[in-house]
């Protein structure tokens, strides 16, 4: 299957043959790093190779459009419901940069004692089905391939069907999962000798299969009353977790430790985190980490949360980490939409880049009161587990209460989470193995009597699925009614149509958000946003952010809502843009004829920045194509303009203009036409001016021959500038 990227996604395609789809690779990829690394005009240190289709950040254009990539793999997680809909959103983070997709399984599937097959809508997540699995790595294959870098799939091997999963994973081609007996019995209540055999047997086939596994303990961070006081525990439970991996024959270098930052601003975020991030990859040398922000911190506010997100990814980048995750900012409030994984996977890219080559600025101190309190906690940590072991051992720590205490350990609250070795999710479903117990299988934890000389124990029976994969046995959705057959008719009768509705989540939901401020008391401007959005027509209203300005001047709300508003993209009226003249067409029509420009920022305006972007030939500006620039300054009158523009013999005029207050820049636009009208030289100069509010159309309307807003460069305005003195020559 290949993609272009010019048309959109065949979901029909990517279920064709589906039965017969065989992965084009297993197990996990690491980005491979690159120093001193030439991309755009810059040398950069900490950078992986270039993505041969990608949307770049959105200061790139300043820098010849470069879209470097940090040397982290970087993760996006989705849980949209229903995994046609995902496999659009995976192809849009890909173009933006992530290479970890993972896929968050419906809130039930921990407690399915078996793989479930066909494709029922998730709830908090998706079904992780062979079908599911087997459509969204046929279609990573292709994204893959249209981006130009592997790209990790991963989903969950925890719950009462682990084993199970791990060998569907293995068969399928799934490169990444959660693997952790603990978060079984903390946070899924399945017993506990249940969850390490199944345990044991898991992670010896995501060994075998080259899966990469991550543990659990951060569910502890996310949990715990006051998070920084749960640190020791923290290091307990990713040491017992990896120890068990060691012991059924995982290597070291498929164990990554998944850390979650414990605290966010307004509390001393960088001086706790910072130093139990380096306190845990110190006890943990030679494990790999992947960081992930805690959601526990995570409100409504998606700026407040982005900034926590920046915060976290410095202090990845301080110290060592493999694997950046990146929360959707409004996790705290929605199931995550299209736009913010994006959002997520940008602000995590964004903050690498500019961290670019940071190692050479800065050193994190041998010494003083952080290192003092790193190594309070790494104590803490095995005093913690020598009492566990005095204790009587793991079970009976979590007996008693141990874990997830809101005490700093050596103290203890009373509040922990409380779980019984014979109770729990399949209590006394283990049974001892016979003497003569045999499984013709490979990838098998524990005695086998089935053995051969080149360690497969599935010879004699000519292999087993995950060496001969014919032998799978692949079963369609069973569900006449719930299936992804019938939730493609409506889409693809959209498509056909060419209909358009807006959507966040899954396929013309009609799910928007709006912004408003309302200048009176929290009660009463909430009650007033609410009408104000039902006025604009949407329905389905839910204030989904409050953030007090003054507690009587104002609050401002964001608001969800549905608009059921289907648009025909067949008729509608579409202005094609003209395209920038080449380089040298222009500079070869300008140079010979000494053209003369006057620019200046008018009225009371002192900016000056975007008018320098447009001149200077510093910045790519109209000067590097031979037009004699003369910019007057900021804070320029009209008449002065009008004056320098006789004085040079201009043929421009180019104003800038970006204080819009009492819509002071149109009538700047509207006096300088006026008069050049009245002094009777409107018709041999070209009328221009720019701006962040200014558009063509508005900048007609005011009677200048054309306006340019944001993202306008100097070839743009030089290629208008030549077409029209152009049409002026002739005439």
């Amino acid at each position: 299957m290949k993609l272009s990227p010019d048309q959109k996604l065949d979901i029909r395609e990517v279920l064709k043959d589906l039965a017969l789809y065989r992965p084009r690779r297993k197990g996990w990829i690491w980005r491979q790093p690159i120093t001193d690394h030439q991309v755009g005009p810059f040398i950069l240190k900490d950078t992986s190779k270039n993505l041969k289709n990608s949307v770049p950040l959105p200061a790139a254009h300043a820098f010849e459009n470069m879209d470097p990539q940090c040397a982290v793999v970087v993760t996006t997680e989705i849980a949209s419901g229903r995994f046609e809909d995902d496999l659009r959103r995976m192809r849009m983070v890909a173009w933006h940069g992530a290479d970890h997709i993972m896929v968050i399984r419906t809130t039930g599937q921990s407690h399915i004692d078996g793989l479930i097959e066909g494709t029922p809508e998730g709830v908090g997540g998706i079904p992780v089905t062979r079908k599911q699995i087997r459509a969204t790595r046929k279609a990573l294959d292709a994204i893959e391939e249209e981006v130009g870098r592997p790209i990790n799939f991963h989903s969950y091997v925890s719950g009462r069907a682990g084993p199970e999963m791990a060998v569907l994973f293995v068969e399928e081609g799934v490169n990444g999962a959660h693997q952790d007996p603990q978060y079984n019995i903390l946070y899924r209540d399945i017993n506990m000798h249940r969850s390490f055999v199944d345990a044991a047997e898991a992670k010896r086939i995501l060994a075998d299969g080259a899966i990469l596994q991550l543990d659990g303990a951060h569910n502890a961070n996310a949990t715990a009353k006051e998070a920084w006081k749960v640190t020791p525990e923290l290091f307990v439970q990713h040491a017992i977790n990896s120890a068990f991996s060691r012991a059924v024959g995982m290597k070291k270098s498929y164990i990554a430790l998944s850390t979650v930052p414990p605290t966010a601003p307004p509390a001393p975020k960088m001086r706790l985190d910072l130093t139990y991030a380096v306190a845990l990859r110190e006890i943990f040398e030679g494990y790999t980490f992947r960081a992930q922000q805690n959601t526990r911190y995570m409100e409504t506010d998606t700026m407040e949360t982005t900034v926590t997100h920046v915060l976290d990814t410095l202090i990845s980048r301080l110290t060592p980490t493999n694997i950046q995750s990146t929360i959707t900012p409004d996790e705290g409030r929605n199931i995550p939409w299209h736009y913010n994984n994006v959002a997520g996977v940008n602000t995590a890219r964004q903050t690498f880049m500019g961290l670019d080559g940071l190692d050479d600025l800065l050193t994190l101190r041998e010494e003083g009161k952080w290192r003092e309190e790193a190594r309070n906690l790494k104590e803490r940590a095995v005093l913690f587990l020598e009492e566990i072991l005095k204790g009587g051992g793991y079970y009976a720590a979590v007996a008693a209460g141990q874990f997830v205490d809101s005490g700093f350990f050596p103290e203890r609250k009373g509040d922990g989470i409380v779980r019984l070795p014979d109770k729990g999710d399949d209590a006394d479903t283990v049974i001892p193995r016979a003497s003569d117990y045999g499984a013709p299988v490979c990838s098998h934890f524990g005695d086998n009597i089935y053995t051969s000389e080149n360690g497969k124990a599935c010879e004699a029976y000519g292999g087993c699925t995950l060496c001969d994969p014919s032998k799978i046995r692949y079963i369609d959705e069973i569900d006449s009614e719930d299936n992804v057959e019938t939730r493609l008719s409506k889409p693809l009768a959209d498509l056909a149509a060419g209909k358009l509705s807006p959507e966040v989540e899954k396929h013309a939901d009609g799910v928007v958000c709006v912004t408003i401020f309302v200048p009176d008391n929290p009660e009463i401007a909430e009650a007033a946003a609410i009408e104000m959005a039902k006025h604009m027509g949407l329905t389905h209203l839910e204030v989904i952010s409050r953030r007090v300005m003054h507690p009587a001047e104002g609050s401002v709300f964001e608001i969800k809502g549905v608009l059921q508003v289907e648009i025909n993209k067949h008729e509608l009226s579409l202005t094609v843009p003209e395209q920038p003249l080449a380089d040298k067409e222009i500079e070869a029509w300008v140079r010979p004829r000494r053209l003369h420009i006057v620019a200046a920022t008018v009225g009371e305006d002192e900016h000056s920045v975007g008018l320098h972007e447009i001149l200077d030939i510093k910045h790519g500006g109209i000067e590097k194509y031979g037009f004699l620039c003369h910019d007057l300054g900021t804070s320029v009158t009209i008449e002065r303009l009008l004056d320098a523009a006789m004085e040079y013999q201009a043929c421009a005029i180019l104003i800038s203009t970006i204080v819009t207050h009492a819509h002071v820049h149109e009538q700047h636009m509207e006096r300088l036409q006026k008069l050049a009208t009245q002094r009777r030289v409107r018709d041999r100069l070209v009328l221009l001016a720019g701006g962040t509010q200014v558009t063509d159309e508005l900048a007609r309307t005011c009677g200048m021959d054309g306006g340019f807003g944001r993202g306008t460069t100097g070839r743009d305005v030089a290629s208008f500038l030549v077409r029209t003195l152009r049409q002026k020559e002739v005439k």
